[in-house]
């Protein structure tokens, strides 16, 4: 070997050598910031093996479980005695489903802290790769104890709102039935057959007034109603107020699946009763016939319509300008709910209502 080529073959071990200690070094360094980055988190981060054991655990984990590294470092996750037992089970279907799809969202988990009460974290899952193998699981939990307390008051808070609006449902539902009964009571007392009706109409009202706050109490919610088990049981009650018998007076039911606020509802089903009353009472003489009632939506409004094959309306009502207490509440209750009545006096009557949802109007 020549002197030049001992020269150069030096020369390439010292830049060999350099480059070694160039890559320690950078491997040192980036070490240092990972164990810095990994230390300084304030969020809990653990570093677990492939097989649960844990590897690291960084100073807010420690300090929040009161538990030291020496402690930790070698055991199981499933022996520390910081998870409650259910999310134990929540971590071991997160870590295989981890396994599965290398890819699992965030996710809430409880641990207990040094003073052994619970507290929340928003926890999240990541495989370390090795030689482009998987080689740890990092574990960050980012504590949300405070939010979870917010929002449990929050939702403590909506539940006794939710209990106290039932209650006021039940007690006018119960109210109102109390005033049905009294109308009742008065009318054992009359001998007229005009002040009768009076009572009975005015007791139709309220039982209809009343159906709605029962419908409220029963609801999962108080915003809706659904509007066909509503008219359903508000006919089958007119019928039996005034002694319909089974197959005299039919009714056709054809609602959709329609769901009211309180509102409209009250109003809808006050226009409802009033209609249905009239025809029970006036349209068929010999006690027979059918009432058919249709409700179905519009492409920006809501379409009910009511009729019967009876005698008809006398020629001479004319339902805008009336002295009936009856008509001149449907068109009140019409105007109320920004809506148009149409009359059809062929074959029977038919009430054709069209009218928009009323907007919830808050209240001082």
């Amino acid at each position: 070997m020549t002197i030049n080529e001992r020269k150069k073959g030096e020369e390439a071990r010292k830049k060999g050598e350099e480059r070694r200690k160039k890559g320690e070094k950078s491997l040192r360094e980036s070490e240092e910031k990972y164990k810095t980055l990994f230390e300084s988190d304030p969020d809990y981060t653990i570093l677990v093996g492939l097989d649960g054991t844990i590897l690291d655990f960084n100073a807010a984990a420690e300090q929040i479980t009161g538990k030291n590294k020496e402690e930790l470092i070698g055991k199981n996750y499933m022996e520390l005695e910081i998870f409650p037992k259910e999310d134990i089970d929540l971590l071991e279907e997160k870590f295989s489903d981890l396994f599965k799809n290398e890819d699992v969202a965030p996710f809430e988990c409880r641990i207990f802290d040094r003073n052994g009460v619970i507290r929340w974290g928003e926890t999240s899952l990541t495989i370390i790769k090795k030689d482009n193998a998987p080689a740890y699981i990092l574990v960050i939990s980012s504590d949300i104890t405070e939010r979870k307390q917010a929002e449990n008051k929050i939702l403590q808070s909506l539940q006794e709102k939710e209990v106290l609006i039932r209650e006021i449902h039940h007690r006018v539902k119960n109210n109102m039935q109390i005033i049905s009964s009294l109308l009742n009571l008065q009318m054992q007392h009359e001998d007229l057959d005009e002040t009768v009706n009076v009572l009975k109409e005015s007791q139709g009202r309220v039982k209809s007034m009343a159906m709605i706050h029962e419908k409220l109490y029963q609801s999962p919610n108080f915003t809706d109603i659904n509007f066909k088990e509503y008219i359903d049981k508000l006919v089958v009650d007119i019928f039996y107020s005034y002694g319909i018998k089974i197959g005299t007076i039919e009714s056709v039911l054809d609602i959709e699946d329609i769901n009211l606020n309180i509102e409209t509802a009250i109003s809808l089903g006050l226009i409802v009763n009033e209609i249905v009353t009239n025809i029970v009472k006036y349209a068929f003489p010999k006690g027979e016939g059918t009432i058919t009632i249709n409700l179905k939506s519009l492409p920006d409004r809501m379409q009910l319509t009511i009729r019967d094959d009876g005698i008809g309306l006398p020629e001479d009502i004319d339902i805008d300008n009336t002295e009936t207490l009856g008509f001149q509440l449907v068109n009140s209750l019409v105007s109320q709910i920004d809506g148009k009545i149409e009359l059809d006096r062929i074959n029977g009557t038919e009430f054709k209502i069209t009218f928009k949802e009323l907007k919830y109007n808050e209240r001082l």
